[in-house]
């Protein structure tokens, strides 16, 4: 019995109620009868019986008296809680008042800006200059009333701006004093900031005005920027806010001998190398220096495996992709095993940013396995990012690369085609986008390849795990998107022969067919070419396909080229235009230079059926109107006909 009424009382504590000792506390005694009264009395017995285990016995009567109202109170709670609509009324039938909500959040307001004004000592003049900002950042703000307000803003501002880069509403307005202000102003303002660089880097906002401040600044303040972190370059090549800004002084605003000394800080020799600032590469480096070569590459590969391990940020700098390309240059790839395979892992667009990214991609490229190919592949097939890599100006290189080494050409098929063939406008327009082309159709061919583009790609072949031989493989390729080419080229011959760089993509091709397709292809050339209504812009003024300069040295060589053709029994494109030139056109081509030169190519080209449908298409009247002409090419077609005719004879 003595444990029964110990858990009771134990239950009733756990339901005592909670006093307020407040001065808005309410009253709520006044609205309660006599007997609720001596019920509440009675609990306040009962934390004395809590206190003195002992007076349990001689209270169990006051505790279950307890009880009773306790659980009335709580169906009468319970009642309230259900009904809908109604007030909540006490025993006296007084409602309670509703609190007055405007009131409530003006208070709040007025708290939260007293707190501001506490928290920020010239909140004031943040707020004026807020308001100017809002007004100068305007379009429809007149040029007159810009520079007045930005005179007045920067008077608000000048005093608090070293603390204003730091927050993200106040950076915008220093930002917006570098962007709009006069060239007085924004000199003020960097020279204000311009000691506290080191500090602004590493903020996620003052490190945008610190971007500002390069861009609006001069060369003088930008030289004071650049070498106020000296010291620093590796501790902010590594941060997440600062690593993008480093990379921008590097790649636009560092000079010659700035670059070379932020990277002796990412080799670690910086200390060692401070009386040599014309050193360019991490080889030279260790050459200067070979008491303490160890040191240096101990220290590099320190940084380099650090910088690995930041790859959203650190990785995408061009600071960093030199720095490990140089060392595996260096290490000429030896002892680079576990780097490669960390590198492996990266998506590769982190390293078609820079020149030094994409060797790099290259030679990760060539030290991967089938598995690890297959990987890149299927990445690159996700991304979508083959356009981006072809029209890229170093990214084409990786193409290439993956060309070179990857034997399973299906995959290629399946992953990269595609894309380029969806894409072959687009491609075929970019400077770097003709090269993965001409890689496909003409592999390392030196007439549309420069020779270092050849030698680099040759490096791969010590490094690169192939089972296939080249041949093989570039016919497997070519296969693949030859058709797909030439039909291109039968259904837009204009986008083809709109410029003379794209028509060197246009000879590429049909050099690299044959068969039906080829023929096709060449007839739709030929059938664009001598309609004169089809012209092209060269030096500002339209002229007739054929009368280009550079579309007329492509057309040569396309003739020229005949001679392959003929060879491989396929048809010449001599043939098919001399059969389709009508006399119209053979007139009006008879009185351009550029015009009479292609037929000369084609009675050079020994196709003979060319030869003898140019011959019969030249009347005696033509050939009068011919001899008329002055300029060098109508003299030189005059003497071959002659020549032809006296030969037949």
């Amino acid at each position: 019995m003595t444990m029964k009424r110990t858990s009771s009382t134990k239950n009733s504590i756990k339901k005592k109620p909670k006093i307020l000792n407040t001065e808005d506390s309410i009253d709520y005694t006044k609205s309660l009868t006599s007997e609720d009264a001596e019920t509440v009395e009675s609990g306040f017995e009962e934390l004395d019986i809590a206190e003195n285990p002992g007076k349990i016995k001689s209270e169990k009567k006051k505790t279950q008296a307890i009880k009773k109202p306790v659980l009335k109170s709580e169906k009468e709670n319970k009642a309230s809680k259900k009904t809908k609509g109604k007030s909540n009324t006490t025993n006296d039938d007084k409602p309670t008042e509703k609190p007055n909500w405007k009131e409530f959040k003006k208070e709040k307001q007025e708290l939260r800006l007293k707190r501001k004004t506490q928290k920020c000592p010239f909140y004031e003049a943040v707020v004026k200059a807020k308001k100017l900002w809002e007004t100068v950042r305007r379009d429809d703000c007149p040029k007159e009333k810009k520079e007045t307000l930005l005179n007045e803003l920067f008077k608000f501002s000048k005093s608090h701006l070293e603390t204003m880069v730091f927050s993200h509403d106040t950076a915008r307005i220093v930002q917006w004093m570098l962007k709009l202000g006069t060239p007085e102003i924004r000199s003020q303002v960097i020279n204000e900031l311009i000691k506290h660089v080191p500090k602004m880097l590493l903020s996620k906002y003052a490190c945008l005005c610190v971007k500002n401040m390069l861009k609006q600044g001069d060369a003088e303040q930008r030289k004071i920027i650049i070498n106020s972190l000296k010291g620093k370059i590796y501790t902010f090549t590594l941060h997440t806010n600062s690593s993008k800004i480093m990379d921008l002084i590097y790649t636009t605003y560092a000079t010659q001998e700035q670059q070379n000394t932020m990277m002796h800080e990412l080799y670690g020799a910086n200390s060692i190398l401070c009386d040599a600032p014309n050193v360019l590469s991490f080889t030279e480096v260790l050459k200067n220096s070979p008491n303490t070569k160890d040191i240096i590459l101990a220290k590099t590969k320190d940084h380099i495996r650090k910088f690995v391990l930041k790859q959203k940020t650190s990785m995408q700098t061009t600071l960093v992709h030199n720095l490990i390309y140089e060392y595996i240059l260096y290490t000429g790839g030896k002892d680079c095993g576990e780097l490669f395979t960390s590198l492996k892992e990266f998506p590769i667009e982190l390293f078609y940013t820079s020149k030094s990214g994409c060797h790099l991609a290259m030679y990760i490229i060539w030290s991967a396995n089938s598995k690890e190919k297959k990987a890149i592949l299927k990445q690159i097939k996700t991304t979508a990012s083959t356009r981006d890599l072809a029209t890229s100006e170093y990214g084409y290189l990786i193409l290439l690369a993956l060309f070179d080494s990857v034997d399973d050409t299906v995959l290629v098929k399946k992953t990269i085609i595609p894309e380029i063939l969806n894409n072959l406008d687009t491609i075929a327009t970019n400077e770097y986008g003709r090269r993965v082309i001409f890689s496909l159709v003409a592999w390392r061919d030196s007439s549309y390849f420069h020779p270092r583009d050849i030698e680099l790609l040759k490096k791969g072949e010590s490094i690169k795990e192939c089972k296939k031989d080249d041949d093989v493989r570039v016919k497997e390729l070519l296969s693949t998107v030859s058709d797909r080419f030439l039909q291109h080229i039968q259904e837009n011959p204009s986008f083809w022969l709109s410029s003379g760089s794209i028509a060197m993509v246009l000879l590429a091709i049909l050099k690299s067919g044959s068969g039906d397709k080829l023929k096709e292809a060449m007839t739709s050339v030929a059938n664009y070419l001598i309609d004169s209504n089809n012209k092209v812009e060269d030096k500002d003024v339209k002229v007739p396909v054929y009368e280009h300069s550079g579309l007329h040295m492509v057309l040569r060589k396309i003739i020229g080229h005949d001679k392959i053709l003929l060879k491989n029994n396929e048809t010449t494109f001599s043939e098919i235009l001399s059969s389709i030139i009508t006399e119209e056109t053979l007139k009006s081509w008879v009185q351009c230079n550029r015009a009479c030169f292609l037929l000369i190519a084609m009675i050079e080209s020994d196709v003979q059926s060319a030869v003898e449908n140019i011959k019969s298409s030249i009347s005696t009247t033509m050939m009068n109107l011919l001899k008329k002409q002055k300029f060098s090419g109508a003299k030189v077609l005059v003497t071959k006909l002659n020549s032809e005719a006296s030969i037949k004879n």
